[in-house]
């Protein structure tokens, strides 16, 4: 009678915890499991439709390029050329603009020197002008900055301060007094000669230099004398 007790009192026990263990499952786990499943369907649901609009923007994307295509079709016709041609066009554009920068970038004196190559620059520039290509608004603003450049660079020219000078043939003091680098006014003639005088004398001694009838000594100037130009 005792043993069936116990029995009866063990099966009671483990009845009552397995009830206990059932409840707690239905109770927290359930719910959880339920709205995972329910998130899940949603966002499956959510990636369903950004696949279907990124197809139709995929759509949408390779007509436009097709259009895109077609419009530049169009556009080679109307300049007589196509897509190379368009290309190589705007790398020789460039070309030139990066020669114009790199002159523009030269010392006073050497952009003095060099200052016919604005002349090349310019005709090279209008050489592109009588493309067709030209017209093309990238081109034609690209077109328009390297003769404003031009034109900055040859403003910005100045005669550079000449403090000597070499005579050459046919040269005479009025002639190089004259020069724009020099004075530009052959009348200040009389400031070379007063500054170099001794030079003069001492070449027209070591070439027993006779003057002749209405000659003065400042007219006997030899090629290879170096004369200081006063300032």
């Amino acid at each position: 009678m005792k043993n069936t007790i116990i029995t009866l009192l063990v099966l009671t026990f483990f009845s009552l915890g397995f009830s206990q263990d059932k409840v707690n499952y239905e109770e927290e786990y359930m719910p959880k499991l339920q709205k995972a499943q329910e998130d899940l369907a949603r966002l499956e649901s959510e990636m369903a439709t950004a696949n279907s609009q990124i197809s139709g923007i995929n759509d949408q994307i390779t007509e436009t390029q097709t259009k895109i295509d077609q419009t530049w079709e169009e556009i080679y016709q109307m300049v007589g050329s196509d897509k190379a041609g368009v290309d190589q066009f705007g790398k020789d554009l460039d070309a030139l603009d990066s020669k114009v920068r790199s002159f523009g970038a030269l010392p006073a004196e050497e952009l003095y020197k060099r200052r016919a190559e604005l002349d090349q620059f310019e005709t090279e520039l209008n050489t592109f002008r009588t493309n067709n290509i030209s017209a093309l608004t990238e081109y034609l603003n690209k077109i328009e900055r390297i003769d404003q450049r031009i034109k900055s660079v040859r403003s910005s020219i100045v005669v550079p301060y000449v403090t000597s000078y070499v005579v050459k043939k046919g040269d005479s003091l009025w002639k190089i007094s004259g020069k724009k680098d020099i004075y530009d006014d052959p009348f200040k003639w009389t400031d070379i000669y007063k500054a170099n005088k001794e030079t003069i004398s001492s070449w027209q001694s070591k070439y027993n230099a006779v003057l002749k009838e209405g000659q003065k000594e400042a007219d006997l100037i030899y090629p290879e004398q170096e004369f200081t130009i006063p300032r």
